[in-house]
Parts: C-alpha cells; sequence; structure tokens
C-alpha cells in the first residue's frame, strides 16, 4: 500500500507566536489518529518552510491542507508556487503532492463557527466567556462572521459569505451578517448592521494575532485592560457584544483538515504502515544517530550541532544548549520532548525568537534519557529540517539555493526582494545570517557559500539549503526603508533620514517586528551599510 504523509500549511508570523499555534495543535491531533506514516507542519514565515518540508517526507504522497480561510492569493499562488506544484522537477526523492482545498471553504466549518457562538453564549466556554454574565440564547443574539477581506480579491470574502448563508438557513440565531476588516460592511459598523442587544462575533481566522487580538476588538469598540484584555461579553452603547478568539483555534477544526485530506486522496481506513508517526526520513535519522553515537557516551564527547549540545549515554540520548556541557543534570530544567518545541521559541529573556537558526536558543534545560524517536523528534524541533538538510550536505545532494532564485521567485509585496542590489543582499546578510547558528550554504548569486565538497562537509554545522523567510522579509524592509549598502555614508531611506534613526536597537522592540528602526535588525543592518567603524567592537 502506498504510503502517505499530510502536511498542514499555514501562515506562522516571524512576531506572533501565537500565529502557528493551530497548525500544530492540527498536526498533533492528526498524529493522534494514526491514518499517516508522517504528519507534518509548513509554513510561510516559519520553519519548517513550505518549500523545504518536501526534504523531511519519506511517504510516496503527502497531501497538503492549507490551514486558511479562503481561496484567495496565498492558497492560489504562494502554496503552490513554494511547495513546488507543477514544476517538472522537484527532486527524485520528492513525494507526489496532493493538494487539497483550504479547510475555511469547507461547508462543516458552518457548523464549527456556530458552536464556538453557541458555546460562547452559553458560558460553556471558559476562556471566552465571564463567569458573571448569564446565558443567552441564540434565539435572542445576533452573529457576526468576520473576515479580513480586500478589494484586490473577492475570493477572500467568499468564503464569509458562503458561511453566512448557511447559517441564516439553519434559523438557529436572530440575525447572521458579515463584517470586514478591509471591505464594507466594516467591523466597526457592528453596532449598525445588527439590531439585536445580544451579539456574538466569531472571526474567521485561522490564528489569533495582531488582527484578533488587538484590531478587531478595538474596532468593535471594546475596552481593553492591560491586565485582563477585553471583557467577554463587553458592553458597547448599552448592548452587549460577545467576542470570540479566532475560530481556526477550535478542537473542531482537525476533523475539517482530515475531510480536506480525505477529498485530496487521503485513505482514512486504517492505521499508518508502523503504527506511530515518523519526524525524520529515515535514512537521514540513521545517519545523524550514527554520528552521534561515534561521539562517545561521556557526557563531554557531546557533539556540538548549531546551539545543541547533543550524545548517546547507557540511558538514551540527551539534547541540551550546548553551554550547558557538563552541568549536572540536576542543576537543569528537566524538559519533555512535547513541551520543547514550544519553549525553544522563545530567547532566555523572554522575547520571541523570529527563526528558528536565531543564535537564542535558551538555555537552562536538558532533555534526557531519550530513545532514538523522541530524540530525533527533539533534534527536529529546534531545526526543522536540519537533520535531512546535514545528512544530504554529507551525501553532497544538499543543492543550496541562492538568494537570486528565491528572490525571482516572490511575488506581492515581496517582488520588490529581486531589486535589491549586490550591496544591499550583502548588508542584509550580515544583518541576519551574522546572528543565525545555522552555516549558511547559499549564495547570492549561485556560487556556493561556505559548503564544503561532497563527504567533506563539516558535522558540527547545521546547513542553511537557502534563505530563510525572515531574511527575504529584512531584504524587503531594507531595501524599501534603509538605504543601499554600497553608499559612502548613511543612505537617506524611503521614508526619513537614517541619520535620524537610532543607534542601537531597544530591547522592547520585539526581535521580529522589522517595520520598527529600532529594530535589533534593522540597527544591525545600518552598521553593516555604514562601514566597519559603526558596528559594535568584538
Amino acid at each position: 500500500m502506498t504510503e502517505q504523509a499530510l502536511v498542514v500549511a499555514g501562515h506562522g508570523s516571524h512576531r506572533n507566536p501565537d500565529s502557528a499555534t493551530p497548525v500544530h495543535r492540527a498536526v498533533e491531533a492528526a498524529r493522534e489518529e494514526g491514518h499517516f506514516a508522517e504528519v507534518r507542519p509548513a509554513f510561510w514565515k516559519e520553519a519548517p518552510s513550505l518549500r523545504e518540508v518536501v526534504h523531511t517526507v519519506d511517504a510516496d504522497e503527502a497531501i497538503v491542507v492549507p490551514l486558511f480561510v479562503s481561496e484567495g492569493y496565498f492558497v492560489e499562488q504562494v502554496l503552490p508556487r513554494e511547495f513546488g506544484l507543477g514544476e517538472d522537477d522537484r527532486g527524485d526523492d520528492a513525494p507526489t503532492l496532493r493538494y487539497a482545498d483550504p479547510i475555511g471553504t469547507h461547508p462543516a466549518m458552518t457548523e464549527v463557527i456556530a458552536a464556538r457562538a453557541r458555546r460562547m453564549l452559553k458560558g460553556e466556554s471558559a476562556d471566552e466567556s465571564s463567569a458573571d454574565a448569564a446565558p443567552v440564547a441564540t434565539e435572542d443574539a445576533a452573529l457576526a462572521v468576520i473576515g479580513h477581506g480586500t478589494e484586490r480579491n473577492p475570493n477572500s470574502a467568499d468564503a464569509v459569505y458562503d458561511h453566512v448563508e448557511a447559517l441564516r438557513e439553519r434559523g438557529e440565531f436572530a440575525e447572521v451578517g458579515a463584517l470586514f476588516m478591509d471591505e464594507a460592511p466594516y467591523v466597526d459598523d457592528v453596532l449598525d448592521e445588527f439590531a439585536a442587544e445580544e451579539i456574538a462575533v466569531v472571526p474567521l481566522f485561522t490564528a489569533d494575532g495582531f488582527h484578533t487580538q488587538d484590531e478587531i476588538p478595538e474596532l468593535l469598540g471594546l475596552t481593553d485592560d492591560p491586565a485582563t484584555g477585553y471583557p467577554v461579553p463587553g458592553t458597547v452603547e448599552d448592548r452587549r457584544i460577545w467576542y470570540s478568539s479566532a475560530v481556526g483555534t477550535d478542537p473542531l477544526v482537525v476533523d475539517v483538515v482530515l475531510e480536506r485530506a480525505a477529498e485530496a486522496g487521503a485513505n482514512l481506513d486504517g492505521d499508518s504502515a508502523n503504527g506511530e508517526s515518523r519526524f525524520v526520513r529515515e535514512a537521514a535519522g540513521d545517519a545523524f544517530v550514527s554520528w552521534v553515537e561515534e561521539a562517545g557516551s561521556d557526557s563531554s564527547d557531546a557533539r556540538v550541532w548549531g546551539e545543541l549540545a547533543v550524545s548517546a549515554t547507557g540511558e538514551g540520548y540527551d539534547l541540551r544548549h550546548r553551554s550547558d556541557r557538563g552541568v549536572p543534570d540536576l542543576d537543569l530544567e528537566s524538559r519533555s520532548v512535547g513541551d520543547l518545541r514550544e519553549s525553544v521559541r522563545y530567547a532566555d529573556d523572554g522575547r520571541y525568537r523570529p527563526f528558528a537558526g536565531e543564535a537564542t536558543l535558551p538555555t537552562g534545560w536538558v532533555c534526557s534519557g531519550l530513545d532514538r524517536g523522541e530524540f530525533l523528534r527533539a533534534v527536529s524541533a529546534v531545526y526543522p529540517a536540519g537533520v535531512e538538510h546535514w545528512a544530504a550536505e554529507r551525501a553532497g545532494d544538499l543543492d543550496p539555493v541562492p538568494f537570486r532564485a528565491v528572490a525571482d521567485r516572490q511575488t506581492g509585496i515581496y517582488e520588490c526582494v529581486s531589486d535589491c542590489s549586490r550591496s544591499e543582499v550583502s548588508g542584509t546578510i550580515e544583518a541576519t545570517c551574522g546572528n543565525c547558528a545555522k552555516r549558511r550554504a547559499w549564495d547570492a548569486e549561485g556560487a556556493p557559500a561556505d559548503g564544503a565538497a561532497a563527504g567533506e562537509a563539516e558535522g558540527d554545522a547545521v546547513p542553511c539549503r537557502e534563505p530563510c523567510s525572515f531574511l527575504v522579509a529584512a531584504a524587503r524592509e531594507f531595501h524599501q526603508h534603509e538605504g543601499d549598502a554600497a553608499s559612502d555614508g548613511p543612505a537617506a531611506s524611503g521614508d526619513a533620514s537614517t541619520d535620524d534613526r537610532p543607534t542601537e536597537s531597544d530591547p522592547s522592540v520585539p526581535r521580529g517586528d522589522l517595520t520598527d528602526p529600532a529594530n535589533v535588525y534593522r540597527v544591525r543592518y545600518r552598521r553593516a551599510r555604514d562601514g566597519p567603524q559603526h558596528r559594535p567592537k568584538p
């Protein structure tokens, strides 16, 4: 029987850690179902990327389910392009891809929206309802479904209107209507659009982030308390608004993911061939484990791989930060494999790490006594696709992708990245890759950067096969607002003189917020652009 993998594809974020949560929840739930030999997350803005996740799949086929709400720009253009759909040469070991429709347009999402509003109004959802609020019957409440909307792509609103029409036909709520952030009827018209005294508001978004947690509550008129957030329900002009979190966070969404997978050809009638989901390609995992074991079982012989120290002991495998080599386990926080993925997303100072390779991996923890499967799962949680790229480089099969090739395939707001000058690319690489624990194997124009010849690759390196999404986003921001790295001095940016910009980064600015001139990576870029005299001393 043909082995199948499931890939759940989401947007992700360099700034918001909650953006990836629905994808990871769906992945974990799908793994527990046991239908697939492998279940992988994939992201546009995080790791593993849409492009690299196919290098982690051993199965013959992979069903890609977009965790998106509509058939808009990302589903129709970005995901097919990044997955290489339609490309003649995707590699001999690439799985056959089956591309499913997005979850947001599935008719079952109508019930997910209704169930979310129903539980909230009845006080059955502890995180979204006040214990002091009396339950409200659904027939006495209006239901507003919020979408992003855009006048550039009508498909963006179609899914919202389809669900609204289906909800109206049910007759469960007193009124049902659509509201949008970027097209009429707008979110801040909520009181004009509905007559009911009680209004349940459910955002048709896949994840909670800036839109759902900040912008929409403000547009609804909900008062935000710095300590407790906005109230549910909140009173606006003597009417009550019951505001839900994003519909994509609902536990029922995994059922929709599996239904979309089945429509695309997934076999859900039995369990996977080996009864459990693989986390790393088998041959790559074997090579990596052998390399770790060759170092010996003494803790002082731990292999250093990126910012990790990995070792094989008499009681299994051990994983920790490289700076904690030699530290007794009792002096470190014992970390389960299941908790590791989430914990390594934050640096020691508690701030969100915007890309997996950033050299800010937290310290003070250990995963010990792991079996082979747990060990490979833990390593891939820290550096997604890292083991596969490491093994490919050692075999001479890494095939690095230069910056120009990545830039040339960008569309939308990132299309301008292809216009970056050589010096802008160089400055961006210095600013971002200079703070990455991975070793860059690609070059701007096409020649290998730091990669070794086949069979001579450094074993302790986590190779970076192609520019990551964070570097692409940084290149766009620097190109538009920071000026050219080849200038003789500070260049005028697109919106203000860099003479007025901060010379030091502001720790309060999120590391992934490239829009802020005080962002650490923008400051690093300006130092690279303006010359050695502006760079920090060693």
